[in-house]
């Protein structure tokens, strides 16, 4: 199987003139691999894209016993496990890991045709929830990979949706607080933010908060679930207005208070309209955030695409290959934004982002002039160093702890 998967992703690269070589004098040889992966990634390569697990002392060995899978994919650490979820085929398989964090047995899986499952919700060791665009949230045993139940959502179908496509969310003190997406297509959803609250140990819908200040809150691309944030004891939702693709929907911030049923009606933060940075973005020039990392507070990190401010559009597949995003700090409360000084990256790379533990920032970086890898954001100095390089472009940095 691994040499399969290897063959597979060399040639895959190869095609795309993405194929790394490692030189005889380095320390990350595909031979010599006893060392310890701290993150689980993704990498983009031609029309697949690859997941696997690496070390940012390795870097030229990314991409060795990654997994293939289809265009679209999510990528979920749990438990010594790791959780992969295929969109264009329906299907979340989970892996095992072995004492270096590499990927190693098949543990099980669950088929989900034309689910676009891409959300996992971990009540525990043995009880999760599913997500993506269908009516309901599938509830399923994580370790044995058995489907157990589900939580059906239908009655809060909007008229002109063909799927309320649960989302984003979180679990906050037992309750499940939910994105319903209410999908018009694959890419256009609802004009109202609607987010479900559900009581994870009964499996009740307890209701549904709403508002039209934003349009649909969440993401069916992001696996980890980082459009809603917690912090300062309110659940932050991000909506990005289904990425230009419905004209005249509202893109930005709303929040409810933990423990809440309803939206705080006094806050709103309008991203697009409000924002403008120096040298990057303007007022009232659509732009939008991809998922966050969260710091301290309510200060997460993410990268701001401002495609439509640097006069790009998405005409093509190719066009996501344009460094048109830009690494951002956010005060979610203060409603404060500034650029960091990380170059432009692709929409691809614009996934990879990670806070350590002394505060500095990881961001995957896919750039026009200095070529893809990682850079460190040092956020007491203002300042950011690249500190690997790598051939193929960097996705997720999903940390394996």
């Amino acid at each position: 199987m691994k040499s399969k998967i290897v063959k597979t992703f060399a040639v895959a690269l190869a095609s795309v003139g993405l194929l790394a070589a490692c030189s005889d004098d380095s320390s990350s040889s595909a031979s010599d691999d006893n060392y310890k992966r701290e993150f689980a990634t993704a990498i983009a390569a031609g029309n697949s894209i690859f997941i696997g697990t690496m070390s940012l002392e390795h870097t030229e060995d990314i991409g060795d016993d990654f997994i293939e899978v289809g265009t679209r994919s999510g990528v979920i650490y749990y438990n010594r496990s790791l959780f992969i979820t295929d969109l264009d085929v329906g299907l979340i398989t989970r892996y095992a890991l072995d004492e270096n964090n590499k990927i190693g047995a098949k543990q099980g899986e669950i088929a989900l045709p034309g689910a676009w499952t891409n959300h996992i919700f971990f009540v525990n060791e043995e009880k999760a929830y599913l997500a993506g665009m269908s009516d309901s949230l599938v509830i399923f045993n994580p370790k044995k990979m058995k489907v157990t139940g589900s939580i059906n959502l239908s009655k809060y179908k909007d008229k002109d949706a063909f799927a309320v496509s649960p989302g984003t969310g979180i679990i906050v003190d037992g309750l499940l607080y939910v994105g319903l997406l209410q999908n018009v297509s694959d890419y256009e959803t609802g004009y109202t933010a609607q987010v479900a609250i559900i009581d994870v140990k009964k499996d009740k819908v307890l209701g549904v908060a709403k508002d039209d200040r934003v349009a649909a809150v969440g993401s069916l691309d992001d696996s980890q679930n980082e459009a809603f944030v917690e912090a300062d004891g309110y659940i932050y939702v991000y909506s990005n207005a289904s990425w230009s693709y419905a004209p005249g929907q509202k893109d930005g911030f709303l929040r409810i208070k933990v423990g809440e049923k309803e939206f705080d009606k006094d806050y709103v933060w309008n991203v697009s309209d409000e924002v403008s940075i120096k040298d990057v973005t303007k007022k009232g020039v659509f732009k939008y955030l991809s998922p966050f990392a969260k710091a301290d507070g309510s200060t997460v990190y993410a990268y701001l695409n401002v495609m439509n401010d640097l006069n790009k559009s998405w005409d093509s597949q190719e066009d996501y290959y344009n460094a048109t995003c830009k690494a951002v700090k956010i005060d979610l409360a203060k409603k404060k934004m500034e650029a960091l000084p990380v170059p432009y990256t692709s929409a691809y790379a614009s996934y990879g982002k990670y806070v350590e533990e002394d505060g500095n920032v990881l961001f995957a970086v896919a750039t026009e002039k200095d070529g893809n890898g990682y850079y460190r954001y040092n956020p007491k100095k203002d300042k950011a160093e690249k500190i690997a390089s790598l051939k193929p472009i960097p996705m997720w940095l999903v940390p394996l702890k």
